[in-house]
């Protein structure tokens, strides 16, 4: 596994204040400002001052995990159309929430139905805004693209998803992982 700049800047300043000039003089890398403020867009330092950084704990760094499920959530929806939430996902919104399966905490996949003669479009589309579509991606959010050849999706609450007979199927085919989710099936 690579060094990163937060294990050079841990290591070399712990929790105590430093300069962006102290850490280009001891990293050697002469674009420290840009290195810093890039760490501190992703929550794993704090400006502290004018020039001056502090390196957070891990209890003290946000949770950035919402944040970029919501970003592939939304680059879905703005995706080009016809399209609909399949599988897991379009569980999760049959069940206006109250049903979801996680099986991590660090990664999450939206299930997606696409009709099979778009779903280059939508490889390019996701690439284009980095978005994964493989299961070599083991943590932070990636897409499970489903092709179709007949897609008529139904709307919830503004978000296309795939018909509930389609949802009822797949509850009824996997009862180990789905239990009692047709219980809370709105609609």
């Amino acid at each position: 596994m690579a060094i990163t700049y937060i294990d050079v800047l841990s290591t070399l300043f712990g929790g105590r204040r430093f300069t962006a000039r102290e850490f280009a003089r001891r990293s050697g890398n002469p674009r420290a400002a840009k290195v810093l403020s890039d760490l501190k867009l992703r929550g794993l330092v704090e400006r502290v001052g004018r020039g001056q950084y502090r390196c957070l704990s891990p209890g003290e760094r946000p949770d950035l995990r919402q944040a970029e499920w919501a970003r592939v959530h939304d680059t879905v929806l703005s995706g080009p159309d016809p399209k609909a939430w399949a599988g897991e996902t379009a569980l999760e919104i049959w069940t206006a929430g109250r049903y979801r399966l996680a099986p991590s905490l660090h990664s999450r996949v939206f299930h997606l139905a696409v009709p099979r003669a778009r779903k280059d479009d939508w490889i390019r589309y996701l690439s284009a805004h980095r978005v994964a579509t493989t299961s070599k991606k083991r943590i932070g959010a990636r897409v499970a693209m489903t092709t179709v050849d007949d897609l008529n999706p139904t709307m919830i609450d503004g978000e296309p998803v795939v018909a509930r007979s389609e949802i009822e199927r797949l509850i009824r085919d996997h009862p180990a992982l789905y239990g009692t989710a047709g219980e809370l099936l709105i609609g």
